[in-house]
């Protein structure tokens, strides 16, 4: 399911690109630095990283009693640059998921690739489970901001409505059910991002980033040693009416990647480009229902804007 929310960013919809020859104003995640850290992240043969299978914190169980994973959370941030580009209504949008289900082997997040790896179709692997509920609703508090997230069908709640204020970046959150308890740590998002013409929020100045077939390097900051990092560019038609495809590339999170000219190639030169940027932080935490873990996935995702060239 949560694939299918993150295809649906660009599957169904064009893009939209007015010609003006002057610049614009970019959303506000922080000014650009002068000298942003470029660290190669080339793709490996051998994947470098995998999901935080160790539970977070102390154990309060017996470890060796403890197995299984009943539950998948996902919170994700996403701001658009432009929204009337994506045809799209709001500029940052928050949503929390919870999944509760009986203990499994298999985990959420398969569908993200290993690091040093880019591919053309993500496929969705949502692992076979039955699904639990633990109550009408469930509370989750931050130090400062709380919010409930309300069963939308069985063992699945949702909550859609959070504002940018109460979402507490890199802090705890306790999460309350009827059948028990377990918390996370949140991500954070950036201070700069080049190339900042990306970031352009107006359709009148938008896709002035230049995306070369050579090789598009990307750079952001700051970094996180617990997160991966996706780069998604999405390739459309001149006129923005057609999809023409997309690679994605993943590789650590250390403030720098550069996507590979054999993936670039495919797209024709002048085609526009919708860029994804997105951290990744994913770990299991222990958990009192069925005496077992959460899979916590926190997701900060930026969409800009840009050209093949």
């Amino acid at each position: 399911m949560i694939l299918s929310i993150l295809l649906s960013c660009y599957g169904d919809v064009g893009i939209i690109k007015r010609v003006e020859e002057e610049t614009g104003e970019a959303i506000g995640i922080g000014e650009p630095a002068n000298d942003p850290p470029v660290v190669s992240s080339e793709p490996t043969n051998e994947p470098t990283w995998e999901p935080s299978w160790e539970p977070a914190g102390e154990p309060s169980y017996d470890p060796n009693q403890r197995s299984g994973i009943t539950g998948y959370t996902y919170l994700k941030l996403r701001q658009v640059a432009c929204p009337a580009c994506m045809g799209e209504s709001r500029e940052i949008s928050i949503d929390f998921i919870a999944e509760f289900h009986q203990p499994s082997s298999d985990g959420h997040s398969g569908w993200l690739p290993n690091v040093g790896e880019c591919t053309t179709n993500l496929i969705s692997m949502n692992p076979s489970t039955v699904p639990i509920s633990v109550g009408n609703s469930i509370n989750v508090e931050g130090e400062y901001h709380y919010f409930s997230a309300n069963q939308t069908s069985l063992g699945i709640y949702e909550n859609n409505q959070i504002w940018e204020s109460q979402l507490e970046r890199d802090m705890r959150y306790d999460v309350y059910t009827q059948e028990g308890n377990y918390s996370f740590v949140s991500s954070h998002g950036f201070d700069f991002i080049e190339p900042y013409t990306m970031l352009w929020v107006d359709p009148l100045y938008a896709f002035e980033a230049p995306i070369f077939r050579t090789g598009a390097l990307f750079t952001w900051g700051p970094t996180s040693t617990d997160s991966v990092f996706m780069v998604m560019v999405v390739a459309y038609s001149w006129d923005g009416s057609q999809l023409q495809g997309y690679v994605a590339c993943v590789g650590p999170d250390n403030g720098s990647m550069t996507i590979p000219s054999q993936y670039l190639q495919a797209f024709q030169a002048g085609s526009l480009a919708a860029i994804h940027l997105s951290r990744h932080k994913i770990e299991l935490v222990e958990t009192n229902i069925n005496n077992s873990y959460i899979e916590t996935h926190m997701e900060w995702e930026v969409v800009g804007t840009g050209t093949i060239y």
